[in-house]
């Protein structure tokens, strides 16, 4: 007899208690992506780069096409007596990191180099007295 007086008050508080778990955990099960606008991300952009590696004896060009969303490209040139390779990736922010290798038949130079560069402008990275890379964003 008092199990049956007991049930109904029993249910009721199952039954807020179960309201007040989801009125307070609801929001925290909610998917958050839904509710927060998304940011819209930049179309990437192709960047036409042109170096131009200086060496004490020549002068040789070479021309690469990234992309602005973390891709990278190359430029590589293999013949008796040199050997240039240049290796560039890109980011969203036109900021270039670039590698570059120039081997003569009784030298070599290597450099790394992390730049921004508006279309239009020129840097030149290397050797106070010894090769020299130039790089233009186009």
């Amino acid at each position: 007899m008092a199990h049956g007086l007991l049930w109904p008050w029993d249910m009721k508080t199952f039954a807020a208690t179960a309201f007040v778990l989801l009125f307070l955990c609801g929001p925290a099960l909610a998917d958050p992506a839904a509710a927060e606008p998304r940011a819209s991300r930049a179309q990437p952009v192709s960047l036409n780069l042109h170096f131009v590696v200086h060496t004490s004896t020549a002068t040789r060009t070479y021309d690469v096409i990234v992309a602005s969303d973390h891709r990278c490209a190359s430029s590589i040139e293999k013949v008796p007596d040199h050997q240039d390779e240049i290796n560039v990736c890109a980011s969203d922010d036109s900021h270039l990191d670039i590698d570059w290798t120039t081997r003569g038949t009784s030298s070599e130079y290597h450099s790394k180099a992390s730049l921004v560069l508006a279309r239009g402008a020129t840097a030149e990275l290397g050797s106070g007295n010894g090769p020299r890379l130039g790089v233009t964003v186009q």
